[in-house]
């Protein structure tokens, strides 16, 4: 019982750290803080991937702006 009991409260304890730290990235990135993908970063990375491009590789061109060419 106690196992279960410990198993449990560690289960929720993850599931509070993982909510507060997801409010917290997503409340930084409409402050400038952390700054966010945008549309057209994302229609960028949508058109690399669907030309058979690699995810990272299309992540680090579109929203790094490190690209290979």
């Amino acid at each position: 019982m106690k196992k279960k009991l410990f198993t449990a409260s560690v289960f929720l304890f993850g599931l509070g750290i993982g909510g507060v730290a997801a409010a917290a990235s997503s409340s930084i990135s409409g402050t400038g803080g952390t700054p966010g993908i945008t549309e057209e970063m994302a229609d960028c990375i949508y058109a690399c991937e669907s030309g058979g491009g690699n995810h990272t590789v299309c992540w680090n061109c579109c929203v790094r702006n490190i690209c290979l060419d």
